[in-house]
């Protein structure tokens, strides 16, 4: 027969397991994670706070979180294309593009990957290159914790999210 020392420690151990497994099931396993890339993890504070010294070091881009988070998903493989593709921009010319030294690493990445796709660029990515990043994608293993928006994985880019507390009601109909 176990002892009461005995059986606390082995409930102990139960309750532990089950925590951990809900969070492994849950995809992001922490409240802080916003996004999980091939086990990468981008914390739930970094992309609000880029896009926030985004917006003040460039007052007319008008950046969201959605878009933000789309930027940030691409990021890794944008660079990584871009990279070898020799048009890849340092965080020195990132900082000296947009006047400033108070960017984080988030802000830094959303400001290359933007500078990537944009065809008023021109270092953007052909088309077989912007092709690439996506193929890349597609291999990735991506979760985007749901507090944060829908992941469209056709177009790899992150939509508002919707609340789960809010239910679409059907309109009035006359009698």
């Amino acid at each position: 027969m176990l002892s009461v020392k005995a059986l606390s420690a082995l409930r102990g151990s139960i309750v532990t397991a089950v925590v951990v497994g809900i969070l492994a099931v849950s995809g992001c396993a922490t409240a802080d994670t916003a996004l999980v890339i091939a086990a990468e993890r981008l914390s739930s504070t970094a992309h609000p706070a880029a896009v926030t010294q985004l917006n003040t070091a460039a007052p007319g881009a008008n950046l969201d979180n959605a878009t933000a988070l789309t930027l940030l998903l691409r990021a890794r493989f944008t660079q990584r294309v871009a990279d070898g593709a020799g048009k890849g921009l340092s965080d020195s010319q990132v900082l000296a593009a947009l006047k400033t030294d108070e960017l984080n690493a988030a802000a830094i990445d959303i400001v290359r990957t933007s500078d990537a796709f944009n065809p008023q660029n021109p270092s953007v990515l052909s088309q077989a290159e912007q092709g690439q990043v996506l193929a890349d994608l597609e291999k990735a293993k991506i979760t985007l914790n749901p507090r944060y928006g829908r992941l469209d994985r056709k177009n790899f880019s992150v939509g508002a999210a919707a609340p789960n507390w809010i239910k679409e009601q059907p309109a009035p109909t006359e009698s």
